[in-house]
């Protein structure tokens, strides 16, 4: 409910910035600028706040039922599942937003693109850009949102349980609520950022205004580095036994633990920028390829989407080695909270897109000519900044997915998961076939769901006669269809691997499906942002054609000692009638009008899909199973067709053996 409630409000912050944005991007870009991210702001602030607020309200709460006097750390191992259940009524939510709205998006968005004609930007005539604009806010601002605030809850719930391993740390009178206390202090800390960007950032133009959105994430990491240190020092005890392990952690050590976990998402979006921003050698290649058609600029994406996942994967292993080694599984679980520390920030630039995005939109609409600029410009800008929080949000979902996993098997006393052994093998290799299939569905639901907005579209255009509710109750209706199938293959599958082979099944499910997903998550998203961003290259004319070579007349030829000079005969017989050219030397530049145009168009459209619909909710699906384990754990450990099936198969490799 409070997940819904977040997201409601985020949605109506989104829809009521539009029109001020462009009203204020009239006279001057910076006006507008202001508004969206003061409406990002809006969005992000407020979401993240209330999910503090009605956590922390749960965690006093249950405290007093479950804890006794005598404080076991049983009663406080109930007290943490208990919470688990707010963490996972938060990510199912999160499933209809990211999925649902990202197929909702990406069916009005594909389907639109395949009917463009003059008037894709003209209201009267085509029912797919309202419905544009709708799944704008529906896949950015609502998907997001509920995404953002799952993992959350995800995070405080995985570092919660995983505590419970510390006797010594859970009788701490403040340790608890160590971290909800990194959330509540990252909103002070975004705050301040806000205000210490603002005054050292300039945003005038487009270039500064990316520059701004660009310099946030780094400025919140500084800003939040010495309140984590104070953070770690004032909610833990001195030192920390974990039991049944024979080190002992300290406050340093977990400082350590955040210390990577921020600044190691904080280089995620670096290496992401790298990837997916035109101003780097990555999308001008992809970019280049455009003059041989879309097939090679499919291509070079796709590779391009591969190849980006070395940087992260490198950046993700050393923060959960640094952590690992410092603190186990609670020491990840820490980095993880610290990673989303600044999520009132990234939820800020993630939703200042679509804002600007819409405002864009309204003003082609409308026609308001003196805005068209600025708002195309305002879009441009946050276009980069989009795409890193979405790396940044996968980034993050592993080690909250991993955190997890090990407050999974630390609950259930499942401490060696041997990969040799067949049920364990056996769900090694499901889990990672999952991301493949669930991204399957998305994408064979986004290209269905287009296909029937761009039917209904071209029925409407025939009869004259547009009705804009119709289109959106089809691409809401096909995107709800369509979201059936990976909801299925996120529930059934891992009740059903608990069901028959227990837990032993689940974490070899678990561990599949966290390494290749990140794999495939990142992939997605680099790509189908290149692909965006190479667009957009070429649209602005930054694309180098062929050189062309002109000869102009000299007036005085003596006055030119130029290497380029050259005598050029007319055929006349007379030297006198010999004139003296110069050589001109022209690069051509391709822009909107050009054959390498259309081919990243379709390239864009090919990774609508992937970028903010399938390639986003890998990060759902990760954390979902992992959520479904964790809570359904000690059911899976006591049915009765697990214990059968494993006397079985005991009995079975005793007569092989013998």
């Amino acid at each position: 409910v409070t997940c819904m409630i977040a997201s409601f409000i985020g949605l109506y912050c989104a829809v009521t910035a539009n029109s001020r944005v462009v009203k204020r991007s009239r006279r001057k870009l910076k006006g507008g600028f202001n508004t969206t991210l003061r409406a990002g702001y809006a969005v992000g602030f407020t979401i993240l706040s209330l999910g503090v607020l009605t956590f922390s309200i749960m965690i006093s709460s249950y405290k007093s039922h479950f804890i006794s006097s005598e404080k076991k750390s049983g009663d406080f191992g109930a007290l943490f599942l208990a919470l688990t259940g707010y963490a996972l009524g938060a990510t199912v939510i999160a499933l209809f937003g990211r999925v649902g709205g990202g197929i909702f998006a990406k069916a009005a968005d594909v389907g639109l693109d395949l009917t463009a004609t003059k008037d894709v930007e003209n209201m009267e005539t085509n029912a797919g850009v309202v419905a544009d604009f709708v799944g704008d806010n529906v896949g950015d601002i609502v998907g997001s949102g509920t995404d953002f605030f799952a993992s959350f809850a995800e995070s405080v719930s995985a570092c919660l349980i995983l505590s419970n391993s510390a006797t010594n740390l859970i009788l701490h009178p403040v340790a608890m609520y160590y971290p909800i206390l990194i959330f509540a202090t990252g909103i002070i800390a975004s705050i301040l950022t806000v205000a210490i960007a603002s005054r050292i950032t300039h945003h005038e133009n487009k270039e500064q205004a990316q520059r701004f959105l660009q310099n946030l994430p780094f400025v919140g990491a500084l800003v939040m580095s010495p309140v984590l240190l104070a953070l770690c020092y004032y909610c833990l005890p001195a030192e920390i036994h974990f039991d049944g392990e024979h080190y002992v952690s300290t406050p340093g050590q977990i400082f350590v633990c955040s210390l990577s976990g921020l600044w190691g998402g904080y280089v995620i979006g670096l290496c992401s920028e790298f990837y997916t921003s035109h101003d780097y050698y990555p999308v001008q290649e992809v970019a280049t390829s455009c003059r041989t058609g879309s097939a090679t600029d499919i291509i070079y994406g796709l590779a391009l989407g591969y190849s980006s996942t070395i940087l992260t994967v490198s950046i993700l292993v050393i923060a959960i080695y640094v952590s690992f080694i410092c603190a186990g599984m609670y020491g990840i679980s820490c980095a993880s909270c610290a990673m989303l520390s600044t999520l009132a920030l990234i939820m800020s630039i993630n939703s200042y897109g679509p804002i600007a995005d819409n405002a864009s939109g309204l003003s082609k609409v409308c026609k308001i000519t003196s805005a068209i600029d600025n708002t195309e410009d305002l879009h441009a800008a946050g276009k980069v900044s989009m795409g890193n929080s979405r790396s940044y949000e996968i980034g993050a979902a592993s080690l909250i997915a991993l955190a997890l996993f090990g407050a999974f098997v630390t609950r259930y006393g499942i401490y060696v998961v041997d990969i040799l052994q067949p049920i364990q093998f056996a769900g090694l290799v499901i889990g990672a076939m999952l991301p493949y299939i669930f991204a399957s569905n998305i994408l064979k639901s986004v290209s269905n769901a287009a296909a029937v907005v761009e039917k209904e579209i071209l029925r409407q255009r025939e009869k004259k006669k547009v009705d804009n509710q119709e289109c959106i109750k089809k691409c809401t209706h096909d995107s709800m269809t369509g979201m059936v199938v990976p909801g299925l293959i996120v529930f059934a599958i891992p009740i059903l691997a608990g069901v028959f082979f227990g837990p032993v099944a689940i974490c070899g499910i678990l561990a599949g499906t966290i390494v290749s997903g990140v794999q495939i998550g990142i992939s997605f998203v680099n790509s189908g942002v290149a692909w965006d961003n190479t667009k957009s290259y070429i649209e602005e004319s930054k694309l180098v054609g062929d050189i062309k070579v002109d000869y102009i007349q000299l007036e005085n030829p003596k006055e030119e000692k130029d290497e380029e000079l050259e005598k050029i005969s007319k055929k006349q017989k007379s030297v006198t009638q010999q004139v003296m050219m110069k050589r001109i030397t022209r690069e051509l530049l391709i822009g909107k009008e050009s054959a390498e145009y259309q081919a990243a168009i379709i390239g864009d459209q090919v990774g609508d899909p992937m970028k903010a619909a399938a390639g986003p909710a890998i990060s759902v699906l990760m954390r979902m199973l992992c959520m479904i384990a964790l809570v359904f754990g000690e059911f899976f450990a006591s049915v009765v067709i697990f214990k059968i099936i494993q006397q079985k198969l005991t009995h079975t490799c005793l007569l092989y053996t013998s």
